[in-house]
């Protein structure tokens, strides 16, 4: 079987290192191997200048050493992985270049859309960076914008004229890239598509605390949304011990913030007295509403990547907050703390403030009394945030997961927009039904129950749906190290400035554990792991087992939160419930 590699982005050593190690697997398993990389083909600007902090605005010289490391690690790999391949700008002619430049010249923000080349929506496919990385909810452009898109856009048509040829040239049986939402590589997924070539995806695993020993290998797009079908498999299948401390050593890297995918700032070490702070009076319960970034939505629609044509009980979230307003004007034994997520502002991560922050703004000029929003700017955690929430509503952001990890009870108003199962949650999808629901998890408040299935639902996500490549990729991102191992390292690296990616590919298996799994999902065009492992498979215990390593488990978790505070809970606290069912 022949296997073409699309790799542009080597400069991002934790995508390529990984996505090499599964090229060799295949490579070992008797296939062909067709690796191909970028050649400074996106050399105006790209993904991997953008993962360095690189501007689009940089000199030439700050962008072309950033190709010269991408040119530098692609040798390497190439090299010590024995991977043969060529560079997608070879393939293309001056007149492909000419061709290109025309058609990105010739196109206008009215007529995007519809630049569609060979049954392929080009247009569509070049927004998708570009509405992540500025935080777009609409089309409309300044003619700032206008040019700087354009930059994708011709890196997008590049990729699309180059994969053309590739393709006619290699003719491979399958197509694998390291995620398939940027730009450049969404147009080789379905012009695979469009010739009945399988193509599969990978990305890092989920598991802060290990996220780059474990790789999703998926065919199509994301796996993420079909999880949801394994559910009812897994949501009865009690959560081994192993399992259920390796989903608390996620979320205790959570409550670090220190990950640049932690939007929350780190929990609070002696806690914060939120309740004073908001202005809450001790008879009035708590709702917290947790926004979502919408951006990431409209380009998922946009791009074709997620359903447009779905109908909400709430289409927008301004109007979802008018709807919750309306209902707490009317209920002074409530309180709402309307949280915006924080990746609508600049952060670690990003440094644009997204078009959909000012949306808000404006809906919150007239708030009621018993109404407080929580800015990313007033730096509180969510997890202080939850030692005083009794009933959390949530659109679709993860936090409705991790507030359930918590036994908090969460309602939401579609089950097509959370990325996990919404029986998790409370769900009302008309108007009468979502609030009922509301008063319904008021009434039910806090269960263990809740922690449970959430943990049943993570253990699916975070490590069985997750291919295990530890034997061959120790690094870590936040490891604590002894300080003659970093005065080593720094020495070696000012030795060989390649040194950790050189010592990487040495130290790599000589037989990955994963790779019968690998080879299995790939040649036999699996979905994914789940395709193969049945839940049988998995190590089974029995519900007093679990019950019992979920106390632990939610004992560690008690011990993050609240430090030495830990045995002190104050009463109707989210601590005093935790430490009331773990000495139960």
């Amino acid at each position: 079987m022949k296997i073409l590699f699309f790799a542009p982005h080597s400069a991002i050593w934790v995508h390529a290192f990984p996505e090499a190690l599964v090229a060799d697997v295949l490579k070992q398993g008797g296939h062909e191997i067709v690796y191909i990389t970028c050649g400074e083909l996106f050399s105006r600007f790209c993904v991997c200048m953008s993962a360095h902090r690189i501007p689009i605005d940089a000199s030439e010289e700050d962008r072309k050493a950033v190709c010269g490391l991408c040119h530098e690690y692609k040798n390497i790999i190439r090299h010590e992985f024995a991977l043969s391949g060529y560079d997608l700008a070879s393939v293309l002619t001056s007149e492909d270049l000419r061709e290109v430049e025309r058609i990105g010249d010739s196109v206008t923000p009215e007529d995007l859309l519809d630049l569609t080349i060979d049954g392929v929506e080009v247009g569509r496919a070049a927004l998708s960076t570009f509405l992540l990385t500025y935080k777009r909810v609409s089309l409309t452009f300044s003619s700032e914008e206008w040019l700087i898109f354009k930059i994708e856009l011709v890196n997008t048509l590049r990729s699309f004229f180059g994969c053309r040829k590739v393709l006619d040239r290699e003719r491979p049986d399958r197509v694998i890239l390291y995620s398939s939402g940027y730009s450049v590589n969404l147009v080789w997924c379905h012009l695979a598509q469009k010739r009945g070539i399988l193509f599969y995806y990978m990305n890092a695993g989920s598991n802060l605390s290990d996220r780059l020993q474990k790789v999703v290998l998926s065919r199509g797009h994301s796996l993420q949304r079909r999880l949801l079908s394994y559910w009812d498999q897994y949501k009865t299948i009690p959560c081994p011990p192993n399992t259920m401390a390796y989903v608390t050593d996620h979320f205790l890297e959570l409550l670090k913030g220190r990950h640049s995918f932690v939007y929350s700032v780190p929990k609070s070490v002696e806690g914060i007295d939120l309740r004073h702070r908001f202005g809450i009076r001790p008879d009035q319960k708590v709702l917290v509403a947790t926004l979502s970034s919408y951006d990431e939505l409209f380009a998922a629609q946009v791009t074709g990547l997620f359903p447009s044509d779905l109908h909400f009980l709430f289409p927008l979230q301004v109007d979802w907050l008018r709807a919750m307003l309306n209902f707490i004007r009317l209920r002074p034994d409530l309180f709402l703390i309307i949280r915006v997520h924080p990746r609508e502002f600049p952060n670690k991560r990003e440094i644009v403030k997204s078009e959909h922050a000012r949306q808000l703004e404006e809906t919150f000029r007239d708030l009621p009394r018993n109404t407080a929003v929580n800015w990313p700017a007033d730096g509180i955690s969510l997890y202080d945030l939850a030692d005083i929430t009794d009933v959390c509503l949530n659109g679709w952001s993860s936090a409705g997961k991790e507030l359930s990890l918590l036994g908090i009870p969460v309602v939401i108003y579609s089950s097509n927009l959370v990325f996990y199962p919404p029986d998790l949650n409370y769900l009302g999808e008309t108007m009468e039904s979502y609030f009922g629901q509301i008063e319904q998890a008021l009434k039910d408040g806090w269960s263990h129950e809740r922690i449970r299935r959430t943990y049943r639902w993570l253990a699916l996500e975070d490590q069985y749906s997750r291919l295990d490549i530890s034997d061959s990729y120790a690094y870590k991102e936040h490891a604590s190290r002894p300080i003659w191992q970093r005065v080593f390292g720094r020495i070696c690296r000012e030795l060989s400035p390649h040194f950790q990616q050189r010592r990487d590919c040495k130290h790599r298996a000589t037989r990955m554990i994963s790779a019968p799994l690998i080879n299995r999902i790939v040649t036999e065009g699996r979905d994914s792991v789940l395709d193969i492992l049945e839940p049988s498979q998995h190590e089974r215990v029995s519900d007093e087992v679990e019950t019992r390593a979920l106390k632990n488990q939610i004992g560690r978790l008690v011990s993050a939160l609240y430090g030495e505070q830990s045995r002190l809970p104050i009463s109707h606290t989210l601590h005093q419930r935790l430490v009331s069912f773990v000495e139960s």
